[in-house]
């Protein structure tokens, strides 16, 4: 009998215990805005080499002798400032900017080598989607889709004398959170804010 007893007694604690954590306020729900920063590894001279060789496809096209090529390069990275608005437990929504600084050596159709740099602003709405997310909400997984514009100027674009503008995005495969109020997090993706990205977050 005592054993009974104790059998429906922990039973009945057990459902206490787990009302109690139902109606626990999800964490994102009552600190729904996120504000991030972020550093991510870019390949973005490769995409702009890729732009240039389209212009010059464009100006044989058009009978224009003008030609440039991006012989070598590198880029510096991208710095991403982000902002999320949770609205439900999976889905949240918002905007970033970013810039990513480069350096390239051109080579015109006299065969001149020489030195530009660039400037790449960008802007995008952004949706994250919180696919797991432990009890506590110290972990999770997520991924993350932006669709935006960016503009690429600087010396490497005097040669076309204007400012590029063009539509740009981001996908983040897999994100993965460490952090309630503040938090790390590290993505891998492909897109304009690097390949790979890590950063800090905090909400409020």
């Amino acid at each position: 009998m005592k054993k009974f007893l104790f059998s429906i007694a922990a039973v009945c604690a057990l459902l206490l215990s787990l009302q109690a954590s139902a109606q626990t306020p999800y964490y994102k729900q009552i600190h729904p805005n996120e504000i991030s920063v972020s550093y991510g590894f870019s390949v973005l001279n490769s995409g702009i080499g890729m732009v240039i060789n389209k212009a010059n496809d464009l100006n044989e096209w058009l009978g224009i002798e003008d030609e440039i090529q991006v012989r070598s390069g590198g880029t510096y990275g991208v710095i991403n400032l982000g902002y999320n608005y949770q609205l439900s437990k999976v889905i949240s929504v918002g905007g970033a900017v970013g810039l990513n600084s480069l350096s390239v050596n051109l080579k015109d159709n006299t065969g001149t080598l020489k030195a530009a740099s660039a400037n790449v602003w960008m802007l995008m709405g952004t949706c994250k989607i919180d696919w797991f997310r432990t009890r506590s909400d110290i972990f999770g997984m997520y991924s993350k889709v932006g669709l935006g514009v960016m503009a690429i100027g600087g010396s490497l674009m005097e040669e076309f004398h204007k400012t590029l503008w063009l539509p740009t995005g981001h996908l983040s495969l897999v994100g993965l959170e460490v952090g309630r109020g503040f938090s790390g997090f590290m993505e891998l993706g492909i897109g304009m804010q690097g390949i790979v990205q890590a950063g800090v977050r905090a909400r409020f």
